[in-house]
């Protein structure tokens, strides 16, 4: 074992003494960094005059989602928000009369300093009356957008939960699913608390919108990273002497399957904690034992867990489908000559599966197997999409069995990379 951790650690330092990687690395870090401030980035304007920076708009709406009177969305709530709205039209009245005055051209309006002024105040206004309800208004036009014929400002804490219901029924008919897998989800959905909790989500919405790209970024660098780990050794000219050398054969092989998954695991950790520290600061966390039925990423969804729980099932998935990445280059580095190849057929494993998604979509087989690759186990919503594998009288999500088969899939690879590369004809 100290012979094999030995090893590593020199696969390790020929990683890191290899420019490319720094690059690969150093830009997978400023698209995290980036990706984590770039809801605050800018200002709004109102007719070339700053109202709000995006930053003051966050934390405005933080603040509100964390004070909250009501924290359930049931009657009280949603009669609250209609008498808090209530209140600001009333309020802004005068304010929006003397705006129409002005607003039939924006040139009228930017003659005017009073109209002017009138509009930036009855937006400052709306925005802080609107801030505790605006994710909610999301979730209602998502139910819109499903149901059709469907009044949001009908909508009240009695036929809340009715009207989601009804639209899941419609999504699981569009989805053509089986009367198992329905009889599945509302059995799922029975056990959903409602009147649901309601809060700051704004975190977890943040971290799942950006999951993907963050990974997707992070899995084409790692291709970068480990496609020379046997091809390398091919392009060199060195694989006869590594063969040659005493654990050429045996152990020298293990430290570069060990290097490869171990290297993808510590990235996917580290990447994603710089993530979630980023967007604790911003969003913060504090609603993380709400159902993710109040968050954009889990309306659809009748999962029984809460924001927490979902976080670490879909930041787990990645990880495993990170580490299947690293895999599967370095089985085509072990089979390929050059680490240019390598690269090339990986960019098309890792990115044509955002594309296959909706092609394959009417074919039940073939949507479950893209989904089921690692780019889609990236997607916060497809590791626990509505298809379902059944065996027997059970039902499995994806984010269930998907990992199982990866690590078969894992271990099955590693296998025929040592074997691809031992014995390989050396010219």
């Amino acid at each position: 074992m100290g012979e094999l951790l030995s090893l590593t650690g020199y696969e390790y330092k020929k990683i890191f003494q290899k420019r490319s990687t720094w690059i690969a690395l150093g830009v997978v870090l400023l698209w995290t960094l980036f990706a984590g401030i770039s809801g605050i980035l800018g200002d709004y304007y109102i007719e070339g005059e700053k109202v709000y920076s995006h930053y003051q708009m966050v934390k405005q709406e933080r603040y509100a989602l964390e004070h909250l009177e009501v924290k359930e969305l049931n009657q009280d709530f949603f009669q609250k928000m209609q008498a808090d709205m209530e209140k600001f039209s009333g309020t802004m009245e005068g304010v929006s009369e003397d705006a129409e005055e002005f607003s039939e051209t924006m040139e009228g309006m930017s003659k005017n300093p009073k109209a002017k002024e009138n509009i930036i105040q009855y937006w400052r206004e709306y925005e802080k009356a609107n801030k505790p309800y605006s994710n909610l208004y999301i979730l209602l036009a998502m139910m819109e957008n499903r149901i059709g014929d469907f009044n949001i400002e009908d909508v009240d804490g009695m036929n809340f939960y009715e009207n989601r219901s009804r639209m899941m029924e419609l999504i699981f008919q569009g989805e053509e699913l089986s009367e198992k897998e329905i009889a599945f989800h509302e059995k799922e959905n029975e056990k959903i608390e409602t009147p649901y909790a309601y809060g700051n989500m704004l975190g977890f919405d943040n971290y799942f919108r950006m999951q993907a790209p963050n990974f997707i970024f992070l899995a084409f660098a790692s291709a970068i990273i480990l496609a020379p780990m046997f091809a390398g050794e091919r392009a060199s000219r060195m694989d006869a002497l590594v063969l040659a050398s005493r654990y050429g054969k045996n152990k020298l092989i293990q430290a570069k399957i060990l290097t490869g998954l171990s290297f993808a695991l510590f990235a996917s950790l580290g990447f994603t904690a710089i993530f979630l520290l980023e967007t604790q600061i911003i969003y913060g966390f504090s609603g993380w034992n709400l159902p993710i039925q109040v968050s954009v990423e889990g309306f659809y969804l009748n999962l029984p867990v809460n924001l927490l729980e979902f976080l670490g099932i879909a930041a787990g998935c990645s990880t495993a489908a990170l580490c299947m990445t690293a895999m599967i280059v370095m089985f085509c580095s072990a089979k390929m000559k050059t680490p240019f190849g390598v690269i090339i057929v990986c960019f098309v494993f890792i990115f044509a599966p955002i594309f296959l998604v909706n092609l394959a979509a009417g074919n039940r087989f073939l949507y479950m197997l893209v989904c089921s690759l690692p780019t889609s186990m990236y997607y916060a919503r497809s590791v626990a999409a509505h298809q379902l594998l059944s065996v027997g009288n059970h039902c499995f999500y994806f984010f269930q069995w998907v990992p199982a088969v990866y690590l078969v899939l894992t271990a099955g690879l590693a296998c025929w990379s040592y074997r691809c590369f031992k014995n390989h004809q050396i010219r």
